[in-house]
């Protein structure tokens, strides 16, 4: 009787253990679809959406001689937003993924006069040349939830 009770309780274990897993390699599998969704959307974009709800600038620093880091700045939101994703792309070649936020993980807020003032993307791109002659055209999609509504907005700039 009691072994019977143990391979029971293990049995439920085990499915309640491979229910997990199986969630969580769907949710990644989904996580994945949405990159690369946005990707997609990002490629095919080449101008800005008119109404931006945030400040959004790209910094360019030389760290090594042949790279070069770049940081997507997003802050001083006109009003709270919430459940955002984040993606930013560039035109050139890299082996590094594009960086993200919200995706792969929890969602980001961001709040009017709160802290965290802001949210930040960094890359990195590979360039031995000057850094006065660099250009890059960086691409960012910004997906948030305002008054219970989804937006999409693209920033799009060209050095």
């Amino acid at each position: 009787m009691k072994l019977r009770k143990i391979l029971i309780i293990i049995t439920f274990i085990l499915f309640i253990t491979g229910c997990k897993v199986v969630k969580k390699e769907t949710n990644l599998e989904h996580e994945k679809q949405t990159y690369q969704k946005y990707v997609k959307e990002l490629k095919q974009r080449n101008y800005s959406s008119d109404d931006i709800p945030f400040d959004i600038d790209v910094v360019y620093d030389r760290i090594t001689e042949d790279e070069v880091r770049y940081q997507v700045i997003i802050d001083n939101p006109k009003y709270d937003l919430s459940s955002l994703q984040v993606i930013a792309i560039h035109n050139k070649q890299t082996d590094d993924i594009f960086p993200s936020l919200g995706i792969f993980e929890e969602k980001k807020s961001l709040y009017r006069g709160k802290k965290p003032e802001g949210l930040v993307l960094v890359g990195y791109i590979p360039y031995d040349g000057k850094l006065s002659n660099f250009k890059c055209k960086m691409k960012v999609l910004v997906k948030y939830t305002y008054k219970e509504q989804t937006h999409t907005v693209f920033f799009v700039k060209e050095d």
